[in-house]
This record gives structure tokens, C-alpha cells and sequence, in this order.
């Protein structure tokens, strides 16, 4: 069946949030919204204007596009395997496996095996997304596998850079730039160029995030803004690596490093939370698969891990023998090279720091919101992924978040607190640790970092207090 014969609205129709029923509940974005919007609805041409004009080689070799989904909205979904087949030259696109890991309902996956080129496998249990893409691309017929979410939206011309770049060195794990879908009206936020990808230290290292760029690297970056998540590589060289982690479970801790394509953009939606269950927890899961990150491939850094996420300590991860042969096998190098050569910006606790990691109060963390130089910091619930949670307290009394650090504007009780670009000798940005490290005092003003107006406006500085509002705890104290 051609694509544009497919039943929207029958297979959409079939599972429509019922009135009085809350759209967010199924997949904790907005059903409602997301059921509204045609498949191949337009969406806006995010590249660079560079990337509008060029050409590409016309030789390219096709690629397998495998999506792994459980329980995806049906509009979401539809619309993923649309943009594929809409927005790719065709004879690139040999085809796209669905993996079904063991939706409520079968038909979810198995109505779409009626489109032109896409083929349905379901497992038989929940088996998570490591293994579910591995099924996919044990079955792929292409030379190039493509790993996709199952709520995505291709832009114009996504495909073709991304597979030049493997066809030129196959040994390349390469990525688009991804744009945010808004989880609540289904609009494009775009992806912001003060951004740019890498990789979580102390939970998991592979664990991805977003590092703000110093304005070094803004400067240095103008023409190519880079970002990634979602995969493209050669299949050979996905099994010579090892694939995935096969005794990963679910989520967490899967994420390769890779090279971002600035003319490639897909869009994606971003969720505050998981729709779908983890066997024995999330926390539990996410800490399993991290540890056997850490223990595989951190080598004496991994000390780092345990100090930041020292429950994790008391999760079982299996047998790691397989995969420590595997690494001996391809002659892997140490990660103290990877953190000198790959990723020499990558935060790493040091001599100068006093305290590293989250800075949580409860079951919430000081975090930047995604604001930038001059806006406010407040809190959010923690999720130990590093990212706009990561801080240090350095032995300049500075509180970090990369280049930028925690000032306080007005030395008066009340005032917001800002992230203003880190300044040696700055009085407005010393802070300290008081009463057996519970609280962070301003050391110009003799306030303590306050969170009770986080939710109105931001966090301030106040008269030192027992409040728990107050209390802030590092997840990592280097010295006592």
C-alpha cells in the first residue's frame, strides 16, 4: 500500500483520548494534540542556509530504518514512518522495521505492515530498546542501519548527509541535529546553537546530554551548529562493535558518542517523563545499565561514578565477562585517552574542585532551566543525568555550571540569584560551605541560597535560616 492510501483516521481513530480522559496519561505528552496533526503534515525547513543549496553524491548506499516502539501514540508513530518514506529519496530507504516490544495492542505496529516498505517484527516479551534494536538490525537487508524514536519527525533531506558521511569512513557513528517538538502543542522549538552533545560523567557515561558551548565555541561554530542523539552507521561495523549491551535492560545508559551532521535535522519529542514501566524501577534499571557502563569502560574513573551514585554500589549488573573481551579484542584504548583526545571539555572532578555534581535539596536540584548568561537558576526534580544539573564548587569559592557561575546581582535578602559568565576575583560569585555542608552562604552578603521563591521567580539569597529551604547536599563532597 502507498503511504498516502493508509487510513489515518481509522488507525488513529481506534485509540483517541475519550472526553474526561487526560491526554497526558498514555504517553505523558499530549495525545489530544498529537492526534490532530495529519501524517505528513509540513513542518518548518530548520537547516542552515547552507545546507539548503548543496548537493549531494548521488551514489549513496540505502539504509535499514529500524524504530523500536512500546505503546506509542499511533499518531506519533504514523507520523515517524511518514516523514521517513516522505522526506527520503527512495531508493535510500530500503526499508523500516517496526519492533513492537510487546505493545498492549499488536495492531499498533502490525496495521502500519500494510505501508510500502515497512515490515513489523513483535517480540514475544518486553525485551527494552537495546535488544529490540538489535533484533531490527539483525534482520536489516541494508548495508547502513538508521536508528530512530518512534516519535520523530524527519526534515527535508535528512537522510543524504548522514549517509555521505558514513559512505566517505564506515567506521563513523554519525547523528543529526535534533529539534524539539513541544510535548504539549506539537510545535517546533527548534534546537538551540549555544548547545552541543555530550556525554553525562558521573551517571553513566553514556548517558547523553546537552553542554552549553563557551563562546569560544559559538564563535567557532556559526556556520555549523552541532547537535545529536538518534544513529546512522555502517552495519558491519555496529557488529564488529559489539552491538548493544545485551543484558541492558529497557533504557539508560545505551548512548554511543557520536559525530553530529549540521545539515541533517530531525525532529523530536522531548518528555518529562517515561510512559512506559520499568521492571523492578527506573532508578533500579537506569543504575544497572550504568553500572555496567562504568565498570566496562571507565576503567579507575568509574571511582567517580560510585562516589556520585553510591547506591548503585548495591545493584547487581550481571556478568560483564563477554563484554570485557570484547573491548580487549578490538584493542580498545584506556578512558583516560578518551577523556584527553575525544572529549578533553568533558567536566571532570579535579584538584580545584571542593564539591561535584547535583546540588540536590530533597528530591529536587539546582537547575539552570536551559537559561543562559543573566538568566535565573531554580529547581527541578532531580533525574542524576548530569546536564542542566551539573555544578562544582571550586577551591575559588565559585559555584559552575561550565562557563557559567551562580552571582549575586543585589546583596540584599530576597534578591534572584543569576548565572552570569565566571569571573576571577568576583566578590558577587564566592560562596561557601557552612554547618557540616548543609547550606551554601554568600560570602559578600552572609545570605544563604534560598529556594522558596523557585517557583514565583527564581532562587534568591536570604537571612540564614534552619529552613529546609536551605539545605543543599552535593552529591559528591571531594574533601571534608
Amino acid at each position: 500500500m502507498c503511504v498516502f492510501d493508509f487510513d489515518q483516521d481509522l488507525y488513529v481513530g481506534a485509540t483517541v483520548v475519550r472526553p474526561g480522559q487526560d491526554p497526558y496519561a498514555r504517553n505523558k505528552f499530549n495525545q489530544v494534540e498529537s492526534d490532530k496533526l495529519r501524517m505528513d503534515r509540513a513542518v518548518p525547513d530548520t537547516r542552515h542556509d547552507h545546507c539548503r543549496h548543496k548537493q549531494w553524491k548521488s551514489d549513496l548506499p540505502a539504509s535499514s530504518v529500524v524504530i523500536t516502539f512500546h505503546n506509542e501514540a499511533r499518531s506519533a508513530l504514523l507520523r515517524t514512518v511518514v516523514s521517513v518514506l516522505k522526506k527520503s529519496p527512495s531508493h535510500l530507504v530500503k526499508e523500516i522495521i517496526l519492533v513492537d516490544d510487546y505493545s498492549d495492542n499488536s495492531e499498533d505496529g502490525a496495521l502500519l505492515g500494510k505501508i510500502e516498505k515497512v515490515r513489523v517484527l513483535r517480540n514475544d516479551r518486553r525485551e527494552g530498546l537495546m535488544r529490540s534494536r538489535v533484533r531490527g538490525a539483525d534482520a536489516a537487508t541494508a548495508p547502513v542501519l538508521t536508528f530512530l524514536d518512534s516519535h520523530c519527525e524527519c526534515n527535508d533531506h535528512w537522510l543524504e548527509p548522514l549517509l555521505e558521511r558514513v559512505a566517505e569512513d564506515k567506521t563513523r557513528v554519525v547523528s543529526p541535529i535534533i529539534d524539539v517538538i513541544n510535548m504539549d502543542n506539537f510545535q517546533y522549538v527548534g534546537a538551540s546553537a549555544d548547545l552541543k552533545g555530550g556525554t553525562v560523567f558521573l551517571t553513566g557515561i553514556w548517558c547523553f546530554k546537552w553542554d552549553y558551548m563557551t563562546l569560544y565555541q559559538r564563535r567557532a561554530r556559526q556556520s555549523k551548529p552541532i547537535q545529536g542523539v538518534l544513529f546512522v552507521m555502517d552495519k558491519d561495523y555496529f557488529d564488529l562493535l559489539g552491538k548493544y549491551d545485551m543484558m541492558m535492560d529497557v533504557w539508560g545508559g545505551e548512548k554511543p558518542c557520536l559525530e553530529i551532521i549540521p545539515c541533517s535535522r530531525v525532529g523530536h519529542v522531548f518528555r518529562k517523563q517515561h510512559p512506559y514501566t520499568f521492571p523492578g524501577g527506573s532508578g533500579t534499571v537506569f543504575a544497572r545499565n550504568t553500572r555496567r557502563a562504568a565498570e566496562v569502560w571507565m576503567d579507575e574513573f568509574k571511582n567517580f561514578y560510585y562516589a556520585a551514585v553510591p547506591s548503585a554500589r548495591n545493584v547487581p549488573y550481571g556478568n560483564i565477562q563477554s563484554r570485557m573481551e570484547m573491548k580487549k579484542r578490538l584493542g580498545c584504548k584506556p578512558f583516560k585517552w578518551y577523556l584527553e583526545n575525544v572529549y578533553p571539555e568533558l567536566r571532570v572532578p579535579d584538584h580545584q574542585d571542593i564539591a561535584f555534581g547535583a546540588l540536590q535539596q530533597g528530591g529536587n536540584c539546582l537547575d539552570t532551566l536551559g537559561h543562559f548568561a543573566d538568566g535565573v537558576v531554580g529547581v527541578y526534580e532531580c533525574h542524576n543525568a548530569g546536564g542542566n544539573q551539573e555544578w562544582a564548587l571550586t577551591k575559588d569559592k565559585s559555584v559552575k555550571h561550565m562557563d557559567l557561575c551562580l552571582t549575586v546581582v543585589d546583596r540584599t535578602a530576597g534578591s534572584l540569584i543569576k548565572l552570569q559568565a565566571c569571573r576571577e576575583n568576583d566578590s558577587r560569585q564566592k560562596w561557601e560551605q557552612i554547618e557540616s555542608n548543609s547550606k551554601l552562604r554568600h560570602v559578600g552578603s552572609n545570605l544563604c541560597l534560598d529556594s522558596r521563591s523557585a517557583r514565583t521567580g527564581g532562587l534568591t539569597v536570604e537571612v540564614c535560616s534552619p529552613s529546609l529551604n536551605q539545605q543543599w547536599k552535593f552529591t559528591l563532597n571531594l574533601q571534608s
